[in-house]
């Protein structure tokens, strides 16, 4: 602000002061980069471009699934017939982790963080060694330089920087196909079961990994997810497909089998070891890298079962990186496996935990839900702090006295303690304590295991954990109706003058999502606006205050409210609006678009392209590509221009000349006046310059110029719907309209 105050003329009130000062920070026109690169570059990947007012789609859940699964599916037997003709197994182009692991890996814009030795750890390490009794005298010892480097030149994956944030610095000792790594693969042994789940030790996704064992006992979910996973001949060929959910669309994707190790290959690690007969090589081989252990991110229990790191390679696959899917939260990750709709809530904050208890029954299989313990310094019990968990079973069941017992079954997504025997619940009810008689052992059919599973009673489970994700399934029976537009989000804002529209003409439950595009799908170009969402769903003509239901964020998940906000409601027929209001933070430090597109086009360009492919096509469904200017219509314009600008200049001189002559008749003014005159001309010439400053949009450094992508969908049971989109669409749709001054706050 202080570079601001030496613009400001002392001699104007503050008013006109702060007037000006909004005038430079607030653009008039604020604009969004909706495309990244020339539409003519890839326009035929795009699917037919819609306007800001365009007609809502309205889809068959089912049906739409089966679209793009087909889609998958013939992708995958085109890729079985070319593997055949050429005798070779797939490989991905556009997610290869032997051709090109860093892009695989890391996102965009990502740099290496600062090295910075760990020589403790090779002291601790020898220490050991000594007290042990296996270093002996002064003997020499040989250390694999590669190993030595790794240890000494790095962080470690976990460690953090000086501000207290964990760099992802991975570095996978090799990659090698299924076949390669384990000795008998088969995609699914015994069914999937979130017994399976094992985190990897440099997996960040423990979020994601509770939210696939949340569903991993639904066979219909996972054989949704899972297209051609059990398919033999696509299998030896290295192909599989899968179908995931994003931005209320579902998406194919089909990935090689090339997966990364944690140890090297013995011909980097061997130096000068002498092994005339390979034989050293195959017991490294044997005991580093073969089977489910090897593997550098998540893995199955069984060490011959492939699914979880297949899976996991084509979620990171779809979000351009692993890199991309670091940290998140359970009911996102179950969202986008199954298409569901979530809702987290604060567990301190349940109204009725008799009403919560029926729905954790679940009967009908009509939710899943995840949990997660946030905001302690320390775990809880056994359990570990900011981390998810999967809730996989609740049971309400008679003890030998015939009293009853609500208890629910969760898992650790770690599948097992850590070294310092942390993982699972240490209270009542936890594997070995004395709850467990041989009655409810029994009875549960339950099993004391080091597998990241226990139960505990659901008010521990209440006490215990922070927050619990609900998420609502659909299947054939439901219509997903839905509408995308762009708003300008002014620096103060309220609810929108631009507004959805629902037409409904059968009486039902319906579920309102607002939702903006998921920033993970395009990491590094997400800009330095943040977006917050809230919304109100009212009867059109509705009084202000006389809401049906208000979102609003709370603590606990002001973070996912920033990808989608919901309100699950009965409604009659009738027409209804939903009001949406955004509140906006701007972050000066993180790079703007351009800025990052021009950089990144020279440091990584093909990591651009595939970012900024995303980019586009999630931005299409709001704004039309430019069309390409036609180079005689340019000339055109400019000849118009140039004719237009020689008038104005001609008129101008002409109009001079005439207030020169003028001048040049009228009597000087007299002395004693010539003074005020001056100042009048000076006062004048002030004010013309500080009408300039107010107009020019780039005075200020930190202009605000804020425009959000917004979507509204909407399921119901049937497909008698409307969906539409209404409201100004002037400068001014930014502003609060006049029911959110009384908001019914």
């Amino acid at each position: 602000m202080d570079s601001l105050a030496g613009e400001r003329r002392p001699n104007k009130p503050p008013q006109e002061n702060i007037t000006s000062f909004w005038n430079r920070f607030i653009s008039k026109s604020p604009s969004k980069a909706h495309t990244i690169f020339p539409p003519s570059l890839y326009s035929s990947l795009l699917p037919r471009p819609t306007s800001q007012a365009s007609s809502s789609s309205v889809q068959n859940f089912g049906s739409s699934y089966e679209e793009t699964a087909s889609r998958v599916r013939n992708r995958v037997a085109r890729i079985v017939r070319d593997c055949h003709r050429t005798n070779s197994k797939y490989t991905d182009p556009d997610f290869d982790l032997r051709g090109n692991s860093s892009d695989c890996l890391l996102g965009l814009t990502w740099d290496a963080p600062p090295a910075r030795g760990n020589p403790r750890d090779v002291k601790d390490a020898i220490e050991t060694l000594e007290n042990n009794g296996l270093l002996i005298g002064d003997q020499p010892l040989t250390v694999h330089r590669h190993a030595l480097k790794n240890v000494l030149g790095r962080r470690r994956l976990w460690e953090a920087d000086a501000e207290g944030v964990p760099d992802y610095d991975p570095h996978p000792g090799a990659t090698h196909r299924v076949d390669w790594i384990y000795e008998d693969p088969k995609f699914i042994v015994d069914g999937y079961d979130s017994s399976d789940i094992l985190q990897g030790n440099h997996s960040m996704d423990c979020w994601w990994l509770s939210a696939v064992a949340t569903i991993c006992h639904r066979l219909e979910l996972m054989e949704r997810i899972c297209v051609t996973g059990k398919d033999e001949e696509a299998a030896e060929c290295g192909v599989y497909g899968f179908v995931f959910w994003r931005d209320g669309a579902w998406i194919g994707t089909v990935i090689d089998d090339q997966l990364l190790l944690k140890a090297p290959d013995f011909a980097n690690v061997s130096g000068d070891i002498h092994d005339p007969s390979n034989s050293k090589a195959w017991k490294f081989r044997k005991d580093n890298q073969t089977g489910s252990k090897a593997l550098f991110f998540a893995a199955c229990r069984d060490e011959n079962e492939t699914w979880l790191p297949l899976l996991e390679k084509a979620y990171a696959k779809i979000h351009g990186d692993y890199n991309a899917i670091w940290g998140g939260w359970v009911g996102e990750g179950v969202e986008d496996l199954t298409g569901g709709v979530s809702t987290e809530f604060a567990l301190e904050d349940v109204l009725s935990k008799g009403r919560l208890w029926k729905e954790l029954i679940n009967e009908g299989g009509k939710f899943v839900f995840g949990l997660d313990i946030l905001g302690a310094s320390e775990g809880k019990n056994g359990l570990a702090n900011a981390h998810a968990y999967s809730l996989l079973e609740a049971r309400e069941e008679t003890d030998e006295d015939g009293k009853m017992i609500k208890l629910v079954k969760i898992r650790n997504p770690w599948g097992e303690k850590n070294l310092e025997g942390n993982g699972e619940w240490q209270g009542p009810w936890s594997d070995g304590s004395k709850e467990w008689t041989p009655y409810w052992l029994n009875k549960l059919n339950y099993r004391f295991e080091n597998d990241g599973v226990f139960w505990m009673t659901y008010s521990d489970m209440l006490n215990t954990f922070t927050n619990l994700y609900r998420t609502r399934l659909f299947d054939d029976s439901w219509t997903v109706a839905q509408e995308w537009t762009s708003v300008n989000v002014a620096w103060l804002s309220g609810y929108l003058q631009r507004k959805f529209i629902i037409e409904v003409k059968t009486e039902g439950t319906v579920v309102i999502v607002l939702q903006q595009l998921d920033t993970r799908y395009f990491k590094g170009l997400e800009g330095q606006y943040t977006f917050l969402l809230h919304f109100i769903l009212q009867k059109q003509g509705a009084k202000p205050g006389d809401y049906i239901c208000r979102i609003v964020p709370k603590e606990e998940n002001f973070l996912s409210a920033k990808r989608s906000i919901s309100c699950e409601v009965d409604l009659e027929p009738g027409i209804y609006e939903v009001l949406p209001k955004i509140t906006t933070d701007r972050n000066p430090e993180k790079l703007s678009v351009d800025v990052v597109v021009e950089e990144w086009a020279e440091k990584n360009p093909k990591k651009l392209r595939q970012v900024g492919l995303s980019y586009d096509l999630a931005h299409s469904k709001v704004f039309r590509p430019d069309p390409e200017p036609e180079v005689k219509s340019e000339e055109k314009k400019e000849e118009s221009t140039q004719t237009e600008d020689n008038k104005v200049a001609k008129d101008e001189v002409e109009n001079r000349i005439t207030r020169d002559e003028e001048v040049e008749k009228k009597e000087e003014p007299k002395d004693e006046n010539k003074n005020d005159v001056e100042k009048k001309e000076e006062t004048a010439e002030e004010d013309k310059k500080d009408e300039q400053i107010g107009d020019e949009d780039d005075v200020h450094p930190f202009q605000w110029s804020a425009v959000a992508v917004i979507g509204l969908r909407v399921y119901l049971q049937n497909s008698d719907i409307t969906l539409s989109v209404a409201g100004s669409k002037n400068a001014e749709e930014g502003a609060s309209v006049a029911i959110a001054a009384k908001d019914s706050e």
